[in-house]
């Protein structure tokens, strides 16, 4: 009924060295065998794992370093948005000085800083009231259409009317 267990060693966790992983033909069918079992000339000499090191950088220094990152990112905002180097964007202008979730800061959106400029304010407004003069004139002439028709009632509210009504 029950067969006894196969006799001999198939490889276990205790056997497995990641050097014959380096020396084997199929040494790409595992997992991590670039780092783990590094072989070629350009592992030679280098430190595969100085993303594992411990940087030399104290909490000071990192902190400086992302107070600087953000201020030129600011003047670069600043930059491309017609600004004045060293002046912030609005919304911007404390940039960098703080630490935490807030001292991130995010760029205005498109088109908010054109309000500070008076002549596109000025043909955005002659362009909002040729609109309101086009429709007004196109609901004048459906009105004068209607009443062609004689599809409006006499005191002129808008309200259609069949003509099989009356």
């Amino acid at each position: 009924m029950f067969e006894p267990v196969r006799g001999g060693t198939r490889g276990g966790h205790a056997e497995f060295k990641w050097s014959d992983v380096a020396q084997d033909k199929d040494r790409e069918n595992y997992l991590g065998h670039s780092i783990n079992a590094p072989a070629g000339r350009w592992q030679k000499n280098k430190d595969i794992h100085w993303y594992q090191r411990e940087a030399a950088q104290t909490e000071a220094e990192r902190q400086e370093e992302i107070r600087r990152i953000k201020e030129a990112e600011a003047d670069a905002i600043a930059a491309a948005l017609g600004l004045p180097p060293g002046t912030r964007p609005p919304g911007m202008e404390g940039t960098g000085s703080g630490t935490g979730a807030n001292a991130i800061a995010v760029a205005p959106k498109a088109g908010a800083l054109d309000d500070l400029d008076p002549e596109k304010e000025e043909r955005r407004r002659r362009k909002a009231q040729k609109k309101e003069e086009k429709r007004l004139k196109k609901e004048k002439k459906r009105a004068e259409r209607r009443k062609e028709r004689g599809d409006v009632s006499s005191d002129d509210e808008g309200t259609r009317w069949s003509r099989h009504d009356a």
